[in-house]
C-alpha cells in the first residue's frame, strides 16, 4: 500500500506532465511518444515496477492530453489551452477519479514553488529528428541561494500554441514543444522523459473529451481514499 501511495503521489508531480485565445489551425497536430526513466537512490525495485516508463502527448486544436500507463492502471491529464484548465484522470485498479484544476487554482499552485532562474543556453542538440536548444533550471531558497538545478531541451522547429507550457512551473514562459525534460520527484529521486517518435497527424476532439464514469474529487480526497 506505501508504494502504492507513492506512485499516486508522484502522478501528480508528473502531470502538473502544460494558451492563447484559440489555437491557430497550422499548428502542429499529432502524437508524441516519450520514454521515462528514473534515477536516484530513494526509488525501490517494486516502485519503479508500479511507475510509468512511457508517456504519449497528443496535441490537438486547443488541447493536450497526456497518457502513461502505470502498474496500477492509466494516467492522463487533459490540458484546456483556451480556458488555461487542466483535468487530471486516474484509473487505479478499477477505481476512477477525475480532479478538475482551474487557472487560478494552477496559478496559485505555482506561486507557491520556490523562486527560479531560467536559462535559455545555447546548446543544441537533435531529439527525434529536431533540433532544440537547451533551458537550465536554477532553483532558489528563500536566502537566494542555489539548491537545485533542473533542465530541459525545446524546439522551434514545430509550430505549436505560444502558451503551451502555460502549467509548467518555471517553464511556462518558453515558446516551444519540449521533446526532453527532467523533473524532481520530491524524495531525491529524478523522472527525465524523452521524445522518442514524433508523428504528425490531426487529433480528433474526441481525444480530449472527458469519458464518463469518472469520481470528481480533490487531490485530498484522493489520497484519503487509499489511506494517507
Amino acid at each position: 500500500m506505501k508504494n502504492l501511495v507513492k506512485s499516486i503521489a508522484v502522478l501528480f508531480l508528473i502531470v502538473t506532465l502544460s494558451h492563447s485565445a484559440e489555437a491557430s489551425k497550422k499548428n502542429f497536430q499529432g502524437k508524441i511518444t516519450y520514454s521515462i526513466t528514473y534515477e536516484g537512490n530513494n526509488i525501490n525495485d517494486a516502485q519503479q515496477e508500479m511507475m510509468p516508463k512511457t508517456m504519449i502527448k497528443y496535441i490537438g486544436n486547443g488541447f493536450v492530453k497526456n497518457v502513461m500507463f502505470t502498474g496500477v492502471g492509466k494516467q492522463s491529464t487533459v490540458i484546456d489551452l483556451k480556458n488555461k484548465t487542466k483535468t487530471t484522470l486516474l484509473n487505479v485498479m478499477g477505481q476512477k477519479f477525475a480532479i478538475e484544476n482551474t487557472a487560478e487554482e494552477i496559478q496559485k499552485e505555482m506561486g507557491q514553488k520556490p523562486d527560479a532562474d531560467v536559462e535559455v543556453t545555447d546548446e543544441t542538440k537533435e531529439i527525434a529528428g529536431y533540433t532544440c536548444t537547451k533551458v537550465i533550471i536554477k532553483i532558489k531558497n528563500d536566502n537566494g541561494e542555489i539548491t537545485n538545478e533542473g533542465y530541459g531541451w525545446f524546439t522551434n522547429e514545430l509550430k505549436v500554441d505560444p502558451d503551451i507550457n502555460f502549467s509548467q512551473i518555471y517553464l511556462n514562459k518558453i515558446d516551444g514543444l519540449f521533446l526532453e525534460f527532467s523533473m524532481e520527484m520530491g524524495d531525491g529521486g529524478t523522472m527525465k522523459f524523452v521524445a522518442k517518435e514524433v508523428e504528425k497527424k490531426k487529433i480528433s476532439a474526441k481525444e480530449f473529451a472527458i469519458p464518463e464514469g469518472y469520481k470528481k474529487v480533490t487531490r485530498e480526497e484522493l489520497m484519503n481514499s487509499f489511506g494517507q
